[in-house]
This record gives C-alpha cells, structure tokens and sequence, in this order.
C-alpha cells in the first residue's frame, strides 16, 4: 500500500462484445458516479441499446451489424491495432479495465488486439475476462484459452470469472436472475475498483497490486478462474460489522471455492471524508479476523464525500499462479534415482525391453449335438439339410478357440 498525493486521470472501462456491453449496463445502474465507458461490438442493435458514452461498431461491411453469433470465423484476420477512427477515443487513456467474454465471438477476436492499442497508447491495463460454463463443450473451452494466452502476454493482469460460478451457488434455480448477478457483481466489483485507481483518499490500490495478485501464468490443471468477488454496502451505527458479514457471506463466495484456492485478497473500500487511516486499518483488523483462511490482504480506500454514514466494500479473491508450475525434477526423483538416470543417458547401449509375446490357447468347444428347443417343432428342411441344426454340426465342423 502507498499514499496517493496527486488526482489521477479517471479509469476508462471499456467492453467488447455483447457480454461486456451487460457489464457495462449493470454498472450504469447498480453503482452511483461517473465512469468513463467505451463500448466496441458488432451488433448494431444491441450497441444502440447500451448506456456507455462512447460506442464503435465494428466490421459493418462483414457481418453487416448482425454480430457474430459466437462465430469468430466470421471476423477472422481482423484487428484493432490500427485504426484512426480509434484514436481521439484512446488517447490520454491512463488505465484501463477490458470486460470481455472469451468463449468466442466479437470479445474473443477483437480484445487482445484492443489490449495492444492500449498499450501502444501507454496505458495501464486490467482484463476482466468471462469464461464459458464447462457444458459449452471443448470447442468454446479451447477457444477460451486460446484468447486468455493471448491476452496474458499484453495486459497487466487478467482477472477472470467463470460462468460455473452461477451453477454452484442458489442463484442457479434461476438463470436469467443468475446471469444477471454475476454481471451486476463484475460491474460493482469494477466499481470498486476503478474509484480507489483514481481518487486522492486513503490509500491507493493500482494495477501492480492487482498483477501481484493474480500473475501472468496459468492453471497446469486447466482450470481458468482466478478471481472470486463480493460487494457489500451498509450505513448508520454498526456499519462495520453489517459490511463484513455481508460481504464473507456474499452469495458468488457460499460454495467456498474461493478460500480453498485462492491465495490472495484484495479489499476496495469506499468511505467518507471523516474516515481516519487508523479508523481504516482498524476496519482491514476486523476484516481479517472474520475471513474463513489467513491470506495476504492489500487493501485501498477511497473517500467520497457524499459517503457520510455509509460504508461499501469489494473483496477481491485472487489465485497466482506463476509461469512454471510444473516441479523442478531434484523434487521428484531422489538424489540416487537421479544418478541412476543420469548413468543410464550416458550408456553407450542404452537397453532395449523386449516385447511379451502372448499366444493364445485353442480348445475344441462341445456343443449339445440336438437343440432341445426344436424338440416341439417342425425341422426346417431344405433339400437334404435339416436348417435348425448349426451350420458347425451339418458340415462336421470342428470349432477352435
């Protein structure tokens, strides 16, 4: 944690594709205060109906503003990297938080390339990337990882937040509801956020405490969510203990996956003007004691003046996972295993196993010479051959085994 003494210029949060624009709609409508939004998608329609200040559509001439339909086929070779259209928008743009959905489409296209215009532009920034429900099918799994990689190779820190989240908790008997709750939940989580990225307040929390928290590496297990979030708000007298037991019994925390593999915390709080630093680090005291395990907390505050008797908080579960995560071979073969190996490189006639051979046994089969369940019938005779018996017994065929 670091003390803030200048005014930093605003967050820019920018959406692509459908799922990203959802995010943005929540957040227009769940969180108070200005943000400054940039929606970029290739559905002319549902660009229209979003809230964000600015809105660019894309590849008109390819898809004619119908959107994808979860096909990046269709905008195969495309790029954001360069376009003039784009730069009075990006200019000036300091940090960045990128919401996209990458299990195919116009996010899973056309994000890695925003990200690098972003950088081009020298800014700071955070993916908040949505993955597919494991039912979607290997297919929209692999194309998942695919842009993940892509985007871990540009962006600061990538954050992203599974669809399976919602089939493990109560929300699931719903799922329009559920849907929304976790876009409502990264839109608050974003909220959180962006206001102690940029405000003078308490302590600042930036984009080198969020790649601290989640790393560039990924999951050997495959497994692609790093990040579990909770938002809670309360005001009057007790105030502090309502906000800590809302937010460690938030309903996107209820299955407890995020204590079991998560490794790090991070706490956005928004509070008033008359909030003290040691009033605050008082509050991360009791925060800490409630949580279910012991991890590593880095915590920012930012003060709103309207905020007098109210108090907000966005916890932040995170998993690192660093760019190797495979054992270093010392750790998995003993010292004299080891040299055991090593001789046997070192052999000029390395040894060759030989091959089993199996060979398998032939017995004669008996069978009963008259079916007894022709007894009652009539034979099916044929010339001279009696077609009820088995072939084996009219010829006098031997069978082997």
């Amino acid at each position: 944690m670091k003390n803030l003494s200048i005014e930093k210029e605003k967050v820019a949060i920018l959406a692509v594709g459908g799922a990203g624009s959802a995010v943005l709609d929540n957040l227009a409508v769940a969180c108070e205060g200005e943000h400054r939004t940039i929606c970029i998608d290739t559905d002319a329609l549902a660009l229209r109906g979003t809230v964000a200040a600015k809105k660019i559509l894309v590849a008109p001439e390819r898809v004619h503003g119908l959107g994808t339909g979860g096909e990046p086929e269709l905008l195969e070779g495309l790029s954001l990297e360069v376009g003039d259209s784009l730069d009075p928008i990006l200019s000036g743009i300091q940090t960045a938080i990128v919401v996209v959905a990458v299990s195919g489409g116009t996010g899973s296209v056309l994000a890695p390339s925003l990200v690098k215009r972003l950088k081009m532009e020298k800014a700071e920034v955070v993916v908040m990337a949505i993955a597919p429900f494991t039912f979607e099918g290997g297919r929209r799994k692999e194309r998942a990882n695919r842009c993940l990689a892509e985007l871990r190779k540009v962006a600061d820190a990538v954050l992203v937040f599974s669809n399976d989240r919602l089939l493990e908790s109560s929300m699931a008997k719903d799922m329009r509801e559920a849907q929304r709750s976790l876009d409502r939940a990264i839109a608050r989580t974003i909220h959180g956020l962006a206001h102690v990225m940029e405000r003078n307040g308490l302590v600042h929390l930036g984009v080198g405490e969020l790649k601290e928290a989640v790393g560039k590496g990924t999951d050997a297990m495959g497994g692609m969510e790093n990040a579990w979030a909770a938002v809670a708000e309360a005001s009057g007298e007790g105030r502090e203990a309502a906000v800590i037991e809302a937010v460690c019994e938030d309903i996107m925390l209820e299955d407890g996956k995020a204590w079991r593999e998560g490794n790090r915390v991070m706490v956005s709080v928004m509070t008033g003007a008359d909030t003290s630093l040691s009033e605050f680090h008082g509050f991360l005291e009791k925060l800490k004691e409630r949580l279910p395990v012991d991890l590593p907390i880095s915590a920012g505050a930012a003060v709103d003046p309207d905020r007098s008797e109210s108090l907000s908080v966005t916890l932040l579960v995170t998993r690192r996972v660093e760019e190797s995560v495979l054992p270093q071979l010392s750790e998995i073969i003993p010292a004299k295993k080891k040299e055991e190996v090593v001789e046997e490189k070192n052999s000029e006639e390395p040894k060759v196993r030989k091959k089993r051979k199996y060979v398998a046994s032939q017995t004669e089969l008996e069978f009963e010479p008259t079916p007894s369940r022709f007894a009652r019938s009539t034979p099916t005779v044929r010339g001279a051959e009696d077609l009820d018996r088995p072939t084996y017994q009219r010829r006098g065929i031997k069978l082997r085994v």
